[in-house]
């Protein structure tokens, strides 16, 4: 008995815990901050980043000096070469050798210069690049937010509408019943309910949709289950007033959509200076020190020398310099110059379509944020309007002073109005958003 009753209080825990877990809310700045922690693109931007890190702390390495050290120790057979004398033996010996050695090029062109000043801007575009894609990732969810939200809306209408023409059909089953109405009137006010039906069905299985977009972007498991909370109504026009050339202005000094344009374009300048060192001379400075023990090194009494003695006497140091000057490798050097010029002014293309791109697409933003603005208003004017047309249709309908036909124009004049009104609303937040992003603010931070 005992048993069953604990059995049942953790039951009632579990279902208890799952029904919280299926309640659980999520505002739209709780769905982008999840998204940036836990998306996998982002997290891949993130590696990205590292690499870039990587190669320019090593190009900064690349100044110093290259230190080598080695050593070898063997026995020879046979017929070999006395690495004492140099002379040919023919009885076996062991042989112990030391190296030490270190060389730096004392000028490159100034190669290592530009190769770092190259990979901090690759670097620095790198980094905006992944504040790029996190901003991007931002506004996806933001989008499939809204869409989930909208069809969700668009669901309550139609079954609203739905609910409406259920209990017509009702009514009109009984008025045909008693002779009050045709049977006309029935299967007309029987087709509309069967289209709502429908259109009921592929709104729920266009929030099933909306939901999986959302969570592929939120990298959050399919199973679970969370609820969107709608955001708040916002003021039509509430400080939305801006001059797009000056905003633009503003907006690509901090972008870091541009930022990461202009430090592929700087890179690429950098990249032709890098290969226009190769034309110069290179000097290389280059030290090093031997020495080393050997059985077949003897003292007069045809002993082998003792091994401190020979490392001390068989010190060999070197200190040195190269100069190389590049005169002919079949003109690649040139025409790797050319290739990196090119490159160059791709780079610099890019970052003009970007800008282009970017001023039309805030201009468009901003058209569209005005005109869902004005839409809502006059939508709401609309709607309010629709539903005392619809009210009066109703009554009529009832009465058996208009047909089915003339009700459900009035009635579906009403929910399309509804719809305006719902898309014109979620529009008009998603634009004003974008804006907001465009004066320098990360809503979701």
């Amino acid at each position: 008995m005992n048993y069953c009753i604990l059995f049942l209080l953790i039951l009632i825990q579990l279902t208890s815990s799952l029904q919280l877990a299926a309640q659980e809310k999520w505002t739209l700045n709780d769905c982008i901050n999840y998204a940036l922690k836990n998306n996998l693109q982002l997290l891949n931007a993130d590696m990205d980043k590292q690499l870039a890190e990587v190669s320019y702390r090593q190009s900064k390495w690349n100044r110093l000096p290259a230190i080598g050290a080695g050593s070898d120790a063997g026995k020879n057979y046979g017929r070999s070469v006395d690495p004492n004398t140099n002379g040919i033996i023919n009885t076996s010996f062991f042989n112990n050798s030391y190296y030490l050695g270190t060389s730096v090029d004392l000028f490159r062109g100034f190669m290592y210069e530009n190769q770092i000043r190259y990979n901090k801007f690759k670097k620095e575009a790198t980094e905006n690049k992944r504040i790029n894609a996190a901003d991007d990732l931002a506004f996806s969810v933001m989008n499939a937010f809204f869409n989930v939200i909208y069809f969700e809306e668009l669901l309550k209408i139609a079954n609203e509408q739905k609910a409406l023409s259920e209990l017509n059909v009702k009514k009109i089953d009984i008025l045909v019943s008693t002779g009050l109405k045709s049977y006309a009137d029935f299967l007309e006010v029987k087709a509309n309910y069967e289209k709502e039906e429908l259109f009921r069905i592929q709104t729920a299985n266009n929030i099933a949709t909306s939901w999986i977009s959302l969570k592929k972007a939120l990298n959050l498991p399919p199973e679970r289950q969370i609820v969107l909370v709608l955001p708040e109504t916002e003021d039509v026009f509430s400080g939305i007033g801006a001059n797009i050339q000056e905003l633009f202005e503003q907006h690509t000094f901090r972008s870091p959509y541009i930022r990461s344009f202009e430090g592929e374009w700087q890179a690429s300048q950098k990249n032709v200076s890098i290969n226009r060192a190769r034309f110069s001379p290179s000097i290389r400075l280059q030290a090093s020190y031997n020495t080393g023990y050997y059985e077949t090194n003897k003292d007069a009494n045809d002993k082998i020398i003792a091994f401190s003695d020979q490392i001390n006497n068989n010190q060999r140091q070197f200190l040195g310099a190269t100069l190389t000057i590049p005169l002919f490798n079949k003109n690649s050097v040139r025409f790797d110059v050319q290739s990196a010029k090119i490159g160059a002014e791709q780079a610099q293309t890019r970052l003009t379509i970007a800008r282009q791109t970017l001023l039309y697409e805030m201009e468009g933003n901003y058209n569209e944020l005005t005109a869902s603005g004005k839409e809502l208003q006059q939508s709401e004017k609309q709607m309010e309007a629709d539903k005392l047309a619809f009210q009066a249709a109703q009554k009529k309908f009832d009465q058996g002073m208009i047909n089915a036909i003339e009700m459900y124009t009035t009635k579906n004049r009403l929910a399309n109005t509804t719809t305006q009104v719902l898309h014109a609303k979620l529009t008009y937040a998603v634009k004003k958003r974008i804006l907001e992003f465009y004066k320098g603010s990360r809503f979701w931070e």
